[in-house]
């Protein structure tokens, strides 16, 4: 019984805490997206990745980065990575595949046959502090599959950061 009052006691806190995060990073993806007219956008095309194409967007408040927009195209897709930025660090990831059911060059395609899978990341200090994958299914315990996500999600987030900053991808860079 004395276990469980301790995890009580000790649990609600902190997921309070993680709700008074999670409602910040809430509220920067609102004011980025009610601002994104406003920013200065930069834009590098990304050769080799599809042969369909593939580009990312910069949007600097200033000098400071808010938001990278990556999106990769392909006959029977588009796949779109949303970086947000606070403080020079990544706040949120939101990942989505949009998967058609004909190519989208065919006179048959229609916007009601495509699919959307998608994903979300939330980072406090360089930390994911909560995902939620393709199934809506949410994550906030640190088991392996959340390392590893967050690994790869953090991975990306410089990648993509120096290929924007330094407006140039070379495929060969990019392990």
């Amino acid at each position: 019984m004395f276990r469980i009052i301790l995890l009580l006691l000790t649990g609600v806190p902190a997921m309070a805490q993680t709700d008074v995060v999670l409602k910040h990073i809430r509220e920067q993806y609102q004011t980025v997206n009610a601002h994104i007219g406003q920013y200065r956008k930069t834009e590098v095309n990304m050769e080799g990745i599809s042969a369909e194409g593939a580009v990312l967007e910069g949007y600097y408040a200033g000098d400071t980065l808010k938001l990278l927009v990556h999106d990769v195209y392909g006959e029977m897709y588009r796949w779109r990575l949303e970086i947000y930025y606070e403080a020079e660090k990544p706040i949120f990831c939101y990942r989505r595949l949009y998967k058609y059911a004909v190519p989208i060059y065919e006179s048959t395609f229609a916007a009601d046959q495509v699919t959307v899978n998608e994903d979300r990341a939330y980072f406090k200090d360089g930390k994911m502090i909560r995902w939620i994958d393709d199934k809506n299914k949410t994550f906030q315990q640190r088991n392996d599959l959340f390392v590893k996500t967050e690994k790869d999600y953090l991975k990306t987030a410089v990648d993509l950061r120096k290929v924007i900053k330094t407006g140039r991808y070379d495929q060969r860079d990019w392990q």
